[in-house]
């Protein structure tokens, strides 16, 4: 009993996030559930009845892997560059750069412990590579909302989906729509659970 009390009080009142692994491990999991979640509930809604004969197709699954694939790591960065912005009024101005380096070393060792994907054999270098101007680029300006920097993920998945243009290109309101939903509800979770002073210690280091 008192175990099945702890794991209730757990589900209602998740652990504060103070440490660099706490962080790693809620941005690796909330990047991949907005990847997954975001393209699977717009191909079957878009394809309907037919998305479960769709889904055995081999040429789709694989489009759809390489759709995951490049939304999970553009979501990654944008819930590294919300984190930045929580943490800033937390970081005295000397240690930002600090902070800077520690998120960009993150969001590469998240990339660089994944398996390759089919369709990047070489890896994610270029990805990590990207990442580092845009998160200096965000610090360099004012604290963005979460509805604003989904637009980047957003636009990835939009540009990935495994669906024809033609098929698509009405729903873009519709997609970016979506990710920024759970964007903000992320950000939300964030502000919540962040312990921005003990978390941007343990990041500019």
């Amino acid at each position: 009993m008192r175990r099945l009390l702890r794991r209730l009080k757990a589900g209602l009142a998740p652990a504060p996030i103070a440490t660099r692994e706490a962080l790693r491990t809620f941005v690796e999991e909330r990047a991949a559930f907005i990847a997954q979640k975001c393209a699977t509930d717009y191909c079957r809604g878009k394809t309907g009845l037919a998305s479960y004969a769709l889904f055995t197709e081999k040429p789709f699954l694989d489009a759809f892997d390489v759709c995951r694939w490049e939304t999970f790591a553009a979501v990654l960065g944008d819930l590294l560059i919300l984190t930045e912005g929580q943490l800033r009024p937390h970081v005295a101005p000397g240690q930002q750069p600090k902070l800077c380096a520690g998120l960009a070393a993150l969001y590469g060792e998240i990339l660089d412990a994944l398996p390759a994907p089919a369709h990047r054999p070489q890896g994610w270098q270029d990805a990590s590579e990207a990442f580092v101007p845009r998160l200096q680029r965000a610090m360099d300006a004012n604290v963005r909302q979460a509805v604003e920097v989904a637009g980047y993920s957003a636009k990835r998945l939009f540009d990935t989906l495994p669906i024809h243009i033609s098929m698509r290109e009405l729903d873009e309101e519709v997609v970016y729509g979506a990710v920024r939903f759970r964007m903000v509800a992320l950000s939300q979770e964030m502000h919540s659970r962040f312990l921005p002073a003990e978390l941007a210690r343990a990041l500019a280091v």
